[in-house]
């Protein structure tokens, strides 16, 4: 009788090849070499502060007690959320100094979303922190961003320590925990322009004129209406009449792609201004100088504009004809009142900035690269590895087209986005590297961004001679580890920027499109362009299929195009991801901007 053969789940497997890969030592970046500006496990660190501000959303979002006249509007209760979180950010700046033990003083999760997002506007937030006395101190935390990444955990946890705690609470006098101070913090300190008074507004009004609604108008004792833009206007008025250094300088003025703190364009900008008729025509003496100069506009923010233009436009495009950074002299004065929305310290509405970070938190969590353990062993790391190459490629191609918009793809702007968290390491780097400041923008309106992530695309093929992007939705089943070692080559010089066509890496080989502004003043051309893009794509598709060929999906293709999604209507200026390499794309302040909506991929 033949012997029966064991059964198959006893007989040998062969072993999948053991491929591992490993991060090259050295980068090029332009005509330097240099070694890592970021590391996986700093990238790891990122995805787990990520995850604790998705955590955060969701709560606040299921959370439909947590405030009155909310309960129904999810996105509403996170708006209002964020403006809270702005103003604990603020007192949190205020009341930080240069000799604080940074542990000791680290702030809540709600404030530290707020700082993230200030941290990935690089060139307002190094200008500011050099420009504004109150923010001085920052720079000590900011320095001390590297040894957060390297402990998250600092930043993330649901149990500080005692002394963080008291200390938070005794200098802002607000609870620590974000939605106990939800419902104590029911009001906002203003100063009214027309006669100086401290008024307290609420946030929330039935009337949607609240401080965190977008119809905001409170009326003061002197009888006059107060609103976010008279305020904004009252600040920049402030700063105009300011005689200190460094606060004397306007915002926008000083920090260029090539300087990061260039005093004598500060001033010549400073002295054109003082010298219109803003702020010599009625001298009153007996007036503050700063009321003077709204008595002399009307208190009307678009006259300000007008004068300003009309004074500084033929002036100011001789200062800066050779300044790659401004495309347009008008954009160059929009760049300037764009700082001086409201009556915070900042020049940038951080209500906006955390809204259009969220949709790349949500794309990384869509992703699952915020679970915990999803890159646990070393095997998973191999993603995060082809990350920080990729980021270090997308540099280089930077410094070898100053003139060029690129637009990161979701992987490269992780990696990106983590070097941002390092403000000073991040600032040098570009410098030294790259030969200029590499901004980030991510107010782009959607026909720019498509037609510049095309041109990435491009540029990286030429470069790179390896597609961009990889489309095509990851498989269910093995990790992402057990993937990339089935699938990576045995090839002794692999080229590093290649990413595994068929592996759950290749989604966050994406554009990363957190958002697209698509301007409806400007509609008719927007809807023409996108049906341009549309009409071209299914070309290349017929013509492909005529021809017995499948699309190859790189960057000779349009990538997806985006839809629309609902927005609430609250001043929120969404953008896409891109490098500021050459000019301001459509001004980069969102200022003229009257209506968004948001597009996702």
């Amino acid at each position: 009788m033949t012997e029966q053969l064991p059964p198959y789940s006893t007989l040998p497997q062969p072993e999948p090849p053991q491929v591992r890969y490993t991060l090259p030592e050295k980068f090029n970046i332009g005509r330097f070499s240099t070694r890592h500006l970021v590391h996986p496990c700093q990238l790891k660190a990122h995805l787990q502060l990520l995850a604790a501000f998705s955590h955060l959303k969701r709560r606040v979002v299921a959370s439909e007690s947590i405030i009155a006249g909310l309960e129904s509007d999810s996105e509403k209760r996170w708006v209002w959320f964020v403006n809270l979180a702005v103003e604990r950010f603020e007192r949190w700046c205020l009341t930080i100094r240069q000799s604080d033990m940074v542990e000791q003083r680290l702030p809540p999760i709600d404030v530290t979303m707020v700082w993230h997002a200030y941290l990935l506007n690089p060139s307002w937030y190094a200008e500011d922190t050099a420009r504004i006395s109150k923010l001085k101190p920052l720079v000590h935390f900011t320095d001390y961003f590297p040894n957060l990444l390297a402990n998250p955990d600092l930043l993330t946890t649901d149990a500080p320590q005692h002394d963080r705690v008291s200390a938070w609470e005794r200098l802002t006098k607000l609870p620590y925990d974000p939605f106990a101070s939800a419902a104590y913090l029911k009001y906002k300190s203003i100063e009214c322009p027309y006669c100086h008074r401290i008024i307290l507004s609420p946030f929330l009004q039935p009337n949607g004129k609240g401080y965190a609604q977008s119809k905001f108008s409170i009326r003061c004792k002197c009888a006059q209406p107060i609103t976010k833009e008279l305020l904004g206007l009252y600040k920049f008025a402030k700063n105009i009449v300011e005689p200190t250094a460094p606060d004397t300088y306007l915002a926008g003025t000083l920090h260029t792609p090539h300087s990061t703190y260039d005093t004598a364009r500060g001033d010549t900008i400073k002295k054109r201004i003082l010298s219109s008729y803003i702020s010599k025509k009625k001298k009153d003496k007996a007036m503050d100088p700063a009321r003077q100069i709204l008595e002399n506009v009307q208190y009307d923010a678009a006259c300000m504009r007008t004068v300003l233009n009309k004074h500084l436009k033929p002036r100011l495009h001789v200062l800066f004809c050779c300044n790659e950074y401004f495309s347009q002299s008008m954009d160059r004065l929009n760049k300037i009142m764009g700082a001086y929305t409201d009556d915070r310290v900042f020049s940038l509405d951080l209500v906006g900035a955390v809204l259009r970070q969220a949709s790349f938190v949500k794309k990384m969590v869509d992703l699952r690269w915020t679970e915990p353990g999803y890159f646990a062993n070393q095997l998973d790391t191999a993603a995060l590895q082809h990350c920080v190459a990729r980021y270090h490629a997308f540099l280089n191609i930077i410094a070898e087209s100053p003139a060029s918009f690129f637009v990161p793809t979701l992987d490269i702007d992780l990696g990106w986005h983590t070097h941002q968290l390092m403000a000073s390491r991040y600032q040098n780097d570009c410098l030294s590297f790259v030969g200029r400041y590499v901004d980030h923008d991510d107010k782009v309106e959607e026909g720019q961004l498509a037609t510049s992530f095309d041109l990435t695309c491009r540029a990286w093929n030429d470069r790179y001679h390896v597609p961009y992007m990889h489309c095509g939705c990851p498989l269910p089943g093995d990790t992402i580890g057990q993937k990339l070692r089935r699938l990576l080559s045995f090839k002794a010089n692999s080229n590093i920027f290649l990413l595994p066509p068929k592996s759950d890496a290749r989604a966050a080989t994406h554009p990363s499109d957190h958002n697209a502004v698509f301007a409806l003043q400007n509609m008719s051309t927007s809807m023409r362009r996108r049906e341009n893009r549309t009409r071209k794509a299914e070309m290349r598709r017929l013509r492909a299929e005529r021809d017995g060929r499948g699309v190859k999906r790189d960057g000779n293709v349009d990538h997806g195009i985006a839809f629309l999604y609902p927005v609430p209507t609250f001043y929120n200026y969404p953008g896409g991801c891109v490098v500021a390499a050459g000019a301001v794309v459509n001004g980069g302040s969102g200022c003229a901007v009257v209506s968004l909506v948001v597009l996702r991929e």
